[in-house]
């Protein structure tokens, strides 16, 4: 297992370079692919500027999300679908082998029936894209009563309902192992190790108020890792193991549970929590090869330091 950055788990702004940065200082080995930036780049400048960053930094690619709406009508899907095979061939450009897409949790159009065998249909057709180039799709829950309300039909949004789907879906098609949705659904995490072998994708975790109940939180209140400890997180990483999950853990939790905390502080937690998770798991830390630039007051680069990542000043 590998520690991973995402500025969708932690809502992040930020030049390419300053957030590598940032994920090299506090101890990150991965961050997720922006599929969409990076397909821009790489058509305006090349695949090898668009990926020099990383490269440099030495950090794996973690996870990207796949830009398709698997609930999406007929028309929007077969759009997205026409336009997948370039955003697949730039991700084996990455060695992003993972990707990830949420489930809906209800739908007005169709029962559950209809759904069901919609997502498996359309996950097949993705699945066989997703093949030749060696990239696993991993399908995330919404567990969030508020995600469902107002809804018609109830859809998936447990992860023994995601299972099941997984079950009988592609062989590139797995799950994300959730822990904040394992919370406010009432599942164990021993379920995890109920994934298919090879199956599990990636692993999130999040934290959870003391206060109210589990199943009436909101996506709202979804804390960082460790904030109060409702949630182990190093629980959810044993069990990870005993899957066999080898790819990357990410930490998430909501803007509104981030305000008042600055980039690089939100970042710096973020790294201390997963590395704390990480020990309580009795899992290895592998030693940084990476020194935190020095800056002074102004938040400026001191010395020889003035130049992060080894990269030219002007390579952004």
């Amino acid at each position: 297992m590998f520690r991973n950055l995402s500025t969708v788990g932690l809502p992040l702004s930020g030049r390419p370079s300053e957030l590598i940065e940032l994920a090299l200082s506090f101890g990150f080995d991965a961050m997720d692919i922006d599929i969409l930036d990076f397909q821009q780049q790489a058509d305006t400048f090349g695949v090898p500027h668009a990926r020099r960053l990383m490269v440099s930094a030495r950090l794996k690619a973690g996870v990207f999300h796949l830009p398709v709406d698997l609930a999406g009508d007929e028309a929007t899907f077969d759009r997205e679908m026409k336009a997948l095979p370039r955003f697949l061939e730039l991700a084996e450009a990455t060695e992003a082998t993972r990707a990830v897409a949420s489930i809906a949790p209800a739908s007005d159009e169709h029962s559950f029936k209809d759904f069901f065998e919609l997502h498996r249909t359309r996950l097949h057709t993705i699945g066989d894209l997703l093949a030749p180039r060696g990239i696993m799709l991993g399908l995330a829950i919404r567990p969030e009563a508020e995600a469902r309300e107002g809804k018609a039909n109830q859809f998936i949004s447990t992860y023994e309902g995601l299972l099941g789907l997984v079950s009988v879906a592609h062989e590139r098609i797995g799950a994300v192992a959730d822990a904040w949705a394992l919370h406010v659904t009432g599942e164990p995490v021993e379920i995890i190790e109920r994934t298919p072998r090879g199956r599990l994708v990636e692993v999130r975790l999040s934290d959870a108020p003391r206060e109210g109940a589990a199943a009436g939180l909101g996506h709202a209140q979804r804390l960082m890792p460790g904030e109060t400890g409702v949630i182990d997180a190093a629980a959810v990483l044993r069990h990870a193991k005993a899957a066999g999950f080898e790819g990357p853990v990410t930490p998430w939790a909501d803007r509104a549970t981030l305000a008042g905390r600055g980039r690089e502080k939100i970042v710096r937690l973020a790294g201390d929590r997963l590395e704390a998770a990480w020990k309580d798991a009795g899992l290895p830390i592998a030693p940084r090869w990476f020194t935190p630039v020095a800056r002074d007051q102004f938040g400026r680069p001191i010395g020889d330091d003035a130049v992060p990542l080894g990269l030219p000043a002007a390579a952004e």
